[in-house]
């Protein structure tokens, strides 16, 4: 959001009867600090990858009923095809068809300055789909087209393409898109998330190229009709076990119901996945910012693991 009062009209679109009382504490004058810091923590994530020269980029994150409708909903799959396409529209921005029908607003046509591509490492991505599936036991789907069955036209889901151009905004980095069922249950539980990060690791620590992983996704936000409602406390600690390298004490997450775990509290499953990659070299996360943010309807953070031995570099929207 690009200032306070896209926020105010993002939250209002999807507020209902029971709103938490931090809303109101979120004054306009605290709404307007938040752009900058949304913009000075993905300058850091930036620069993290900017140092480190990454030759390639593994991008994890979930889909809303945006690529997947509810004829097909895999729990993992790796896009094989060429190229990755989106259009970069923001969250406060219409489109074509399903986004404006979705957000109650009148329909506009996408721009072509708006359309990003990423060019896919279509070697590495066969790669890890084989031994995923034929030696590491993980049921992957995979893709050789890419085609938006919940809401056409727009690409890559937002967990995608909101994120990546201001990581990389040349976009010259090759990438592994791995989709990771984030939202819809029933989803993987947090340790087989946590396992797929480790071997992710171990298929790629004698690949002599400098690899960087990112996962996408929020922290805790129910999603509707609890929209707005934050644990704070969840997030916090979450973060705290990533600092301590303690990632895999987050296996736990999902082992349980509640309320609190549905929706979009499941993006934490990308976050997971990062943690088991990177600890599987030691590597502990430097959390670079956290707000839990009722008007943005879910715990925004942010967070880097420097570089340790074979470790890479990985992030969070």
């Amino acid at each position: 959001m690009r200032n306070a009062e896209e926020f105010e009209k993002s939250y209002n679109r999807g507020k209902r009867n029971s709103q938490p009382p931090q809303a109101a504490l979120e004054t306009p004058d605290v709404l307007a600090g938040w752009p900058d810091r949304v913009q000075g923590a993905f300058a850091t994530l930036r620069g993290q990858l900017k140092s480190y020269r990454a030759d390639l980029l593994i991008i994890i994150g979930g889909d809303q009923t945006e690529m997947f409708d509810s004829s097909h909903k895999p729990n993992l799959m790796i896009f094989l095809g060429e190229a990755a396409w989106a259009y970069n529209t923001p969250p406060w921005a219409g489109g074509t068809r399903g986004i404006a029908t979705a957000l109650g607003m009148q329909e506009q046509a996408f721009k072509e300055e708006d359309l990003i591509r990423l060019k896919v490492d279509l070697k590495t991505s066969e790669m890890l789909l084989n031994k995923l599936v034929s030696e590491e036991g993980f049921d992957v789907a995979f893709s050789k087209e890419q085609e938006n069955l919940g809401r056409p036209g727009l690409g890559l889901p937002h967990a995608f393409h909101r994120p990546i151009p201001l990581l990389m905004p040349d976009l010259d980095i090759p990438v592994v898109v791995l989709y990771e069922n984030t939202y819809d249950p029933p989803s993987l539980s947090a340790e087989r998330c946590y396992e797929l990060g480790r071997t992710l690791a171990r298929l790629l620590k004698d690949d002599p190229r400098r690899i960087a992983i990112y996962g996408s996704g929020g922290l805790s936000h129910s999603g509707w009709p609890e929209s707005g409602w934050i644990d704070e406390k969840q997030d916090r600690w979450f973060l705290q076990q990533l600092a301590d390298g303690n990632g895999k004490a987050t296996k736990s997450l999902y082992s349980f119901e509640g309320q609190g775990k549905w929706g979009g509290t499941g993006e934490n499953r990308s976050w997971i996945t990062v943690a088991g990659a990177m600890e599987e070299s030691g590597a502990h996360a430097t959390v670079v910012d956290y707000i839990p943010a009722a008007h943005a309807v879910h715990g925004v953070g942010w967070a880097y693991w420097p570089q340790a031995a074979s470790a890479v570099p990985a992030g969070r929207r």
